[in-house]
């Protein structure tokens, strides 16, 4: 029984690693997951003219972290069950990287 338990254990524990080790991983498209998160929820506003826009602003990951977290203005704090930190961690190097959108042609 005492080995059923150890082997059951460390089958647990190598999802464990394998998941935590593939947390960052791109799809087959290179999109990481904060890039699906802005994608699904931050364009939503952040695109369509509701908030501000925040790619290409050259901010530093920790301050995307620090607002997304704590909210700012209209825009409302997220939970950890709203986005886990590795997930906001990918985010915020997402955004941090991006360059400024192009002016909208008319």
């Amino acid at each position: 029984m005492k080995h059923a338990t150890k082997l059951t254990m460390a089958a647990l524990l190598s999802g464990l690693a394998f998941t935590a080790s593939t947390a960052f991983a791109a799809d087959a498209q290179g999109i990481g997951p904060g890039q699906r998160f802005y994608e699904k929820t931050c364009a939503k506003c952040h695109e369509a003219g509701i908030g501000p826009v925040i790619k290409g602003r050259g901010f530093p990951p920790a301050t995307y972290m620090i607002i997304a977290r704590n909210g700012m203005n209209a825009m409302p704090a997220f939970r950890v069950t709203d986005i886990d930190d590795a997930t906001l961690q990918d985010l915020a190097e997402y955004l941090s990287k991006t360059k400024a959108p192009e002016p909208a042609k008319k």
